[in-house]
């Protein structure tokens, strides 16, 4: 009986280091994650699996990691380049959104079609814990400007539809969250870039669904009727590197391409003419002079051309009813 009782007591210590490792190894598991959750600078950062979702929207924001960015220290915001003095004007705080439609010659299938296009900038506040306009905004939420960029073109017996939203941080010009959809009755594609990763999903072989990351410094082509408003005045940066168009629904290549960026005054007295140029692609941009420089032309080397055709600010969200398309002019109805 003694024997007994001495073996079980030198058998204590060892149960007791074993519940010791098997409870720390348990701690581990829960404070680790698996993968960063951002990656707006170098690296990540692991997630307490018990952190809030709004906890962890904070703790980015507060090391700058709540969206991928431009980095503010190489974007319009230096004092050496660019202008982002009509982004912050009182302008965007009357509760109502520029809206402006343009007529549209669309290249596409070796012809030039007809449409129109809708462009919508508005600010909003958003949600950094969900990436999302914030109806109830809260300490952690900032205002961004979103640009609505609309486009339906019919071709031949079926029409497309599409449409590409982007935001951008108000303050610091730092791009949030992109999301592009381009539909017609061959099927859909879609692509939505949050927090550093772009996800796009292609019904055409060879693409189908992908993850990638997306290039920080690279400007998003979607955006550029709005981004590119910083450089109707200030000093221009030599080159931008512009992130393909997701709105044309097409994902085969989605590398940045580096364009030259030239400044001049429209022959036609339109405004300023901002001209990109790469090789053989071009794309020309011409915005009024007076801020918040509204897009009036923009011409693709294909043959894609927008002309404005009309633009107010209204509360376009109030103008659903029978009757509020009377608004637009016939050519873009």
């Amino acid at each position: 009986m003694r024997k007994v009782w001495w073996k079980c007591l030198a058998v204590l210590p060892l149960l007791g280091l074993a519940l010791w490792w098997i409870r720390s190894d348990a701690q581990d598991a829960r404070e680790v994650s698996a993968a960063p959750l951002a990656a707006g600078g170098a690296g990540g950062i692991a997630a307490n699996t018990s952190t809030t979702a709004a906890a962890t929207a904070a703790m980015l924001s507060g090391q700058g990691l709540s969206g991928p960015g431009i980095d503010p220290s190489l974007h319009a915001d230096s004092p050496a380049v660019g202008d982002p003095s009509w982004r912050r004007a009182p302008l965007w705080d009357d509760g109502k959104a520029e809206f402006c439609a343009y007529e549209v010659s669309w290249a596409h299938y070796g012809h030039v079609y007809q449409g129109r296009a809708l462009l919508v900038l508005v600010k909003e506040p958003w949600q950094p814990a969900l990436d999302v306009k914030a109806d109830h905004p809260g300490r952690d939420s900032f205002e961004v400007l979103k640009l609505n960029h609309v486009r339906d073109v019919p071709t031949g017996i079926y029409t497309y539809h599409q449409m590409a939203s982007v935001f951008w941080r108000r303050d610091s010009g730092t791009l949030q969250k992109l999301a592009a959809t381009s539909s017609e009755a061959c099927g859909i594609s879609f692509a939505e870039m949050t927090r550093g990763s772009l996800q796009t999903h292609s019904y055409f072989d060879g693409q189908g669904d992908r993850t990638r990351r997306w290039p920080e410094l690279a400007w998003p082509e979607d955006g550029l009727p709005a981004s590119l408003r910083s450089f109707v005045t200030g000093i221009l940066p030599a080159h931008l590197d512009v992130f393909p168009s997701l709105l044309a629904g097409r994902y085969e290549d989605l590398s940045p391409r580096t364009y030259s960026l030239e400044r001049r005054q429209h022959a036609a007295g339109e405004g300023v003419e901002l001209r990109l140029t790469s090789g053989a692609s071009k794309l020309i941009y011409t915005f009024e002079t007076t801020s918040p420089h509204r897009l009036r032309r923009f011409e693709r080397e294909d043959g894609t051309t927008y002309r404005l055709a009309k633009c107010d600010r209204l509360a376009y969200w109030d103008m659903h009813d029978p009757g509020g398309e009377a608004w637009l002019p016939a050519a873009v109805r």
